[in-house]
């Protein structure tokens, strides 16, 4: 039983994967997802066959020393072009709640309707009357909001570009259940 789930789980990663890398080769190059599959596929099969484990085991050393060269040159590089500025705080938007006074005075914040102890976004000042609001979306204390509202579960939400985000919540999911399979 254990072993026809983890073939099962194995199964549905690499179809996930086989999908995700068809569509980032459609993207790339034109041509059909059907197409795209099939090429990512038949890509794999050969690889394979042709090296077996051998192949993926100098590919992994392979893959590792670049990851480890490209970790150790962004980190020299960024140690030694580290600048010490911030973008200014958040402008903030309708009902923002400035974290500071600093802030507050920085763009002429007012108390807020629901805490006057609090400094919130100046309407007055940052909205004119025809609703054209000058604001950015700060992190703080709302968090981001969302764009695209379907893009972890719909694979054309981005389109023209590929969304790899559903491949990979969707290897995720069969990678826990694979590892689930495994522990019984």
């Amino acid at each position: 039983m254990v072993s026809c789930c983890t073939i099962t789980s194995f199964l549905c990663l690499l179809a996930g994967n086989l999908v995700g890398t068809g569509a980032v080769l459609a993207y790339l190059l034109t041509i059909t997802p059907t197409g795209a599959i099939w090429m990512s596929a038949v890509l794999v099969f050969a690889y394979t066959v042709a090296g077996g484990l051998y192949s993926v085991a100098y590919t992994d050393v392979l893959q590792a020393a670049v990851g480890w060269l490209g970790c150790m040159t962004l980190a020299f590089y960024s140690i030694k072009n580290e600048k010490i500025t911030a973008p200014p705080p958040s402008i903030g938007f309708p009902s923002y709640k400035y974290p500071d006074d600093t802030t507050c005075e920085m763009y002429d914040g007012v108390p807020c309707e629901n805490d006057v102890t609090a400094c919130c976004y100046n309407t007055d000042k940052w909205c004119p009357s025809d609703n054209k609001c000058f604001y950015d979306n700060g992190a703080y204390p709302f968090g981001d909001q969302s764009h695209f509202t379907d893009q972890m579960t719909n694979a054309y939400s981005l389109t023209p570009f590929p969304n790899a985000v559903v491949f990979n919540w969707a290897n995720i999911f069969v990678l826990a259940f694979g590892n689930l399979a495994g522990t019984l």
